[in-house]
């Protein structure tokens, strides 16, 4: 185990390539094209298109964040960004990862996704 796996709360699951998508509304536009990276109970992490992430900081909300896969729940979900890699000065095409962290998530919703990480990557 690394040191920042050791450090998560919960498995994350490489969803990269898969049939896994999502979209989420922010304070100035939705995002209905962006790929979902990798899945935990806790969070996930989302490909943006840089110009579409143009607008985002650390700290922004997100809200009615939806999970797409038939073995997930399909509920808005609300969460707050805590890490944006790709997003530097003069860079100006190409994706942007945002980490986010799920806010207010019922246990059941929380229980359901961590079910779902959990057998995926027992399937690995």
């Amino acid at each position: 185990m690394t040191m920042e796996q050791d450090k998560r709360r919960y498995p994350r699951l490489s969803t990269t390539g898969g049939e896994y998508g999502v979209r989420f509304r922010t304070k100035d536009a939705d995002i209905l094209d962006a790929n979902l990276a990798n899945l935990s109970a806790g969070g996930c992490g989302l490909e943006v298109q840089l110009h579409e992430a143009a607008h985002l900081d650390v700290g922004d909300a997100i809200e009615f964040l939806v999970l797409d896969h038939p073995d997930l729940p399909f509920v808005p979900l609300t969460a707050t960004i805590l890490r944006m890699l790709g997003k530097v000065a003069g860079k100006t095409t190409g994706y942007v990862l945002i980490g986010v962290e799920f806010q207010d998530i019922t246990p059941f919703v929380r229980e359901l996704i961590a079910g779902h990480v959990t057998a995926e990557l027992a399937r690995e």
